[in-house]
């Protein structure tokens, strides 16, 4: 079953390559860039200097248009924001406290990519200053997540092939990992 799931992502990087990959860019992407690279080190398609160009030009394209948002369309990113109510609240105060490493890493945290670009735009945040920290996140993204799939592609899809074997093992241990976390809070 999941491996099924990324059959079909898989049949676009090679059926539509560097376009594909730059669409998925301006969306998010970390699944692209780790399938991609998986395929690069495979010898299929994608170069790895060519994956971070164009993922690089496509998180580029979709963070500015995030932060422009933010910036001129203030009502309706506020409204777009209230969505998210407690994630938006801590996003904010990260911000404050931690401003440029907010930029840098907020592609790193699952759910955190489009309310904290808009945040940063609602900010009035200088945008030389999120040009530039902006333009380091993007390609340590770019860099990260493209390398592990090239470095352990093929170790990825042996645990999401084992998982699809043993789904209740799976399952058990995440329960077990949930329960755990929660007893520490």
């Amino acid at each position: 079953m999941l491996l099924a799931i990324f059959s079909y992502p898989i049949k676009l990087l090679l059926t539509y390559g560097y376009i594909a990959l730059f669409i998925w860019s301006i969306l998010e992407g970390e699944i692209g860039l780790m399938l991609s690279g998986f395929l690069a080190s495979n010898k299929e398609v994608f170069s790895f200097a060519n994956i971070i160009i164009i993922s690089s030009i496509g998180a580029f394209i979709g963070d500015n248009t995030l932060f422009l948002l933010g910036r001129f369309f203030e009502p309706k990113a506020k409204k777009w924001l209230a969505k998210y109510k407690g994630r938006g609240i801590s996003i904010q105060n990260y911000f404050r406290k931690y401003g440029a490493f907010v930029i840098i890493f907020e592609r790193f945290i699952y759910g955190t990519h489009i309310p904290a670009l808009l945040i940063v735009g609602l900010s009035k945040y200088p945008y030389a200053k999120f040009l530039i920290y902006d333009i380091i996140g993007i390609l340590l993204w770019s860099a990260v997540f493209t390398s592990i799939g090239f470095y352990f592609g093929n170790t990825a899809i042996d645990i999401i092939i084992f998982a699809q074997k043993n789904l209740l093992v799976v399952l058990f241990v995440a329960v077990l990992f949930y329960l755990l976390l929660q007893n520490k809070k």
